[in-house]
């Protein structure tokens, strides 16, 4: 029996590594062939509606790996100041890493894209509510307070703007900034 493809994956995960360091438009269709090693037979296959459907898939997947990341940043958080710091502590500790070339892979997308494609919009709003879902979650769970509705967009919002500030300064202290400001309101 033949091996299942895992050209989708491939493509997928390739889309989010190229978008998250130069944007949607950045990323032209052949090198996105090229470096997943899909054909192109099966990337038409898998995204008929082309390289917007991609975009939209990829944000989408992004963003659940980016809440998964914000679960393992407040699951053990004893209040949300704690688990804001930490959430902040390891995406400026991965930006560091990508040595200040790998953004958030859904705010990158979405600068390029957003208003003019309604699926990739739409694909953005779904991120944005699974990370807000999140900090409602844990904000119950904590017994935090406070309008978590405008904490948690302050606090995504901060995150957003401190990377885009952290890859100007090549420093993480923008993104760790966020975090303390979210403990001070």
């Amino acid at each position: 029996m033949p091996r299942p493809s895992d050209a989708k994956s491939r493509l997928i995960d390739t889309a989010i590594r190229l978008f998250r360091c130069r944007g949607y438009h950045g990323v032209g269709l052949t090198e996105l062939l090229e470096v997943s090693g899909a054909p192109k037979g099966s990337f038409y296959h898998h995204f008929p509606g082309g390289k917007e459907e991609l975009g939209a898939v990829a944000v989408r997947t992004a963003g659940h790996r980016i809440a998964q990341l914000m679960e393992t940043a407040f699951a053990d958080a004893t209040s949300m100041d704690e688990g804001a710091e930490r959430l902040t502590q390891m995406i400026a500790e991965g930006f560091a890493a990508s040595d200040y070339t790998a953004g958030c892979p859904v705010t990158t997308v979405l600068l390029d894209t957003v208003p003019q494609s309604e699926m990739l919009s739409k694909a953005g709003r779904a991120a944005f509510a699974e990370w807000r879902a999140v900090l409602v979650r844990h904000a119950e769970r904590l017994g935090d307070d406070r309008d978590i509705d405008a904490m948690g967009t302050a606090l995504l919002t901060a995150i957003e703007g401190g990377w885009m500030l952290a890859r100007i300064q090549r420093s993480p202290e923008p993104i760790l900034m966020a975090g303390r400001a979210f403990r001070m309101a």
